[in-house]
């Protein structure tokens, strides 16, 4: 669509080209002109203008170049024919200031010749400004781009464009329609109007009904209704088809039936009194349910909603309900609870405290029975508390430190007793359907006992460690693959190792003299293998870190699991001088 402009000057123009005594036959020919085209919207060439009228080719060739230049004519070229019709072109410098768009008019040296209100408080700017400006000169920045120049200059080319547009103004992301409309001033030279239409709520909206047919598009896709009309006694007078797969009956068994007649006597006397107050009004009703008997028997759920149908004359004469087969759902649905009750039943009933939060305001909505036993509270008086209300203060830093984050941890909390009891804690988020955490999900273990019970095993184990490191002689455990397990202070004293040195270091390998060494693992192999027993005493050097040797009476013992395979052996020795060995046992 062009747009013609009206301007000062414009009636000079054609008052120029005016043969003074001429004036009333000029008017009275461009007047026939514009009646003749608006008679043909197809469009008439030169030749037909001229015969119809009866002047000169000439002369219409002209009138129709005068009235082209004006905006009221417009002509387009088929091979070597030209064709003129009416303009379609509208005036816009009387709406400019009119339109909640955004306007501006450019030449065809791209200078701003009109811009109306909107545009110049949407870019912040006054009017004397920009008109007589260069675009690319003037405060109007956001139309500084590659691509809208390309689309001004196609419009100036005679081609319409239209394009969104994405603006970023004070943080906010708004879109616009932007048309670049090829623009003929009175004089005949081109232009452009460009005119912005925003459409942010359009594409908000766009975006939100995008999200909305992604939910419901299943649901809707897979609607299975029942549609039935009743007369004023009840009566079926229209039932769809659907009731053959809902009810089991084709619509021609059920019409001039009642619904009543389809139903067990009290579900027809319950629905009978919970109806009568809409039906002695004729008030529509919504989502009522009630259960109708399918043709083999077995019970079928229904929800119902219906409106009064009325006549020509505006008198009620019955109702149009619309029933959907529920059944599946409420069998589900109590399923569903069924089984919510029983999931209920197991995390009330586990030995673990489980407790959870919303993260939004922080604020608890659940507690199992452990937690109410560990905290001393029944769960009505903790719901709606926050951590700093209910636990310790580092058990209540752990719940809200972290933000969303998973996260696990020791943490010790007075009891209602105000015994302490240590917990294992774990923090679990819970997303909803976008992937966002909602809640945080929080599962404490007590493990006082445990911990108790590995205090004492570590007790016992430094108590074991300082019987071995008092002991007088050298004591060793080696493992099932040789590798040195522990070796005591007399041992480390002999060798010439620290402890950290010597474990996990290859006995054969590092305390085995060389010539030995073959021999020695493959009995040591053969007694993890169980295929033989160790001797009671025997007499084998061992080298020191310093590289010399000493000679040691062992006795041996091997360590076994549950299951009796043997893990490895514990060996102690006694250095021997080389002047006794020769009376050593």
């Amino acid at each position: 669509m062009t747009v013609a402009l009206r301007i000062p000057g414009a009636h000079s123009l054609l008052t120029s080209m005016k043969r003074p005594s001429d004036t009333e036959s000029y008017a009275d020919e461009l007047s026939r002109i514009l009646e003749l085209l608006q008679a043909h919207p197809r469009g008439m060439s030169v030749s037909d203008i001229a015969a119809a009228i009866a002047i000169n080719r000439n002369t219409a060739s002209r009138y129709l170049d005068m009235l082209r230049i004006s905006g009221q004519v417009e002509m387009k070229t088929y091979g070597k024919a030209k064709v003129f019709y009416i303009s379609q072109r509208v005036p816009i410098s009387a709406m400019l200031n009119f339109s909640s768009d955004l306007v501006a008019v450019l030449d065809r040296d791209e200078r701003i010749i009109q811009i109306n209100d909107a545009a110049c408080a949407f870019f912040n700017t006054d009017r004397d400004a920009l008109l007589g400006r260069e675009l690319a000169k003037s405060p109007l920045a956001a139309f500084d781009h590659p691509l809208i120049w390309a689309k001004i200059r196609e419009a100036l080319g005679g081609t319409e464009v239209v394009e969104e547009l994405r603006f970023f103004r004070r943080g906010e992301e708004l879109f616009f329609r932007m048309k670049v409309i090829p623009t003929v001033f009175n004089d005949g030279t081109p232009g452009v109007t460009i005119i912005l239409e925003e459409i942010t709520e359009e594409k908000r909206a766009e975006e939100a009904l995008r999200e909305s047919e992604q939910m419901f598009r299943n649901l809707v896709e897979n609607i299975n209704d029942v549609i039935w009309n009743v007369n004023g006694a009840g009566v079926f007078i229209y039932m769809s088809p659907k009731c053959r797969e809902v009810l089991g009956y084709a619509p021609d068994d059920m019409i001039g039936r009642s619904p009543r007649d389809f139903m067990a006597a009290d579900e027809a006397e319950r629905v009978r009194e919970h109806l009568a107050p809409q039906r002695s009004g004729y008030a529509p009703f919504a989502l009522v349910e009630f259960v109708m008997l399918h043709r083999d028997g077995h019970p079928v759920t229904l929800e119902a909603s219906g409106t009064p149908t009325v006549d020509p004359s505006g008198t009620c004469t019955g109702y149009r309900v619309i029933c959907r087969d529920i059944t599946d759902r409420k069998q589900a649905s109590k399923r569903i609870e069924q089984w919510k009750l029983f999931l209920h039943s197991i995390v009330d009933n586990i030995p673990d405290m489980v407790v959870v939060k919303k993260l939004n305001d922080h604020r608890f909505i659940f507690f199992n029975r452990m937690a109410e036993d560990l905290l001393g509270s029944p769960g009505e008086d903790l719901y709606g508390r926050r951590a700093q209300d209910i636990f310790p203060d580092e058990m209540a830093a752990f719940f809200d430190a972290g933000g969303d984050r998973p996260e696990r941890g020791e943490t010790v909390v007075r009891t209602g007793d105000g015994a302490g009891r240590v917990l294992y804690v774990k923090r679990i988020p819970i997303v909803n359907q976008k992937g966002k955490p909602r809640y945080l999900l929080c599962i404490a273990k007590d493990i006082t006992d445990r911990k108790r019970a590995e205090d004492l095993l570590i007790a016992q184990r430094d108590r074991a460690q300082s019987y071995l490191d008092v002991a007088g002689v050298m004591i060793a455990v080696i493992n099932a693959d040789g590798s040195i397990d522990l070796v005591n202070r007399r041992g480390c004293q002999i060798l010439g190792y620290t402890e950290e040195e010597i474990a996990g270091k290859d006995w054969f390998s590092v305390v085995v003299p060389g010539q030995l060494q073959e021999r020695l693992r493959s009995n040591f192999l053969r007694l993890m293998e169980g295929e033989i027993e160790p001797p009671a005493y025997e007499r084998i050097p061992v080298v020191t870190r310093d590289g010399g040797e000493s000679l040691i009476l062992w006795r041996n013992a091997l360590l076994r699991d549950g299951t009796g395979k043997v893990v490895a052996m514990v060996s102690s020795g006694e250095v021997i001088d080389p002047a006794e060995a020769c009376s050593a046992p």
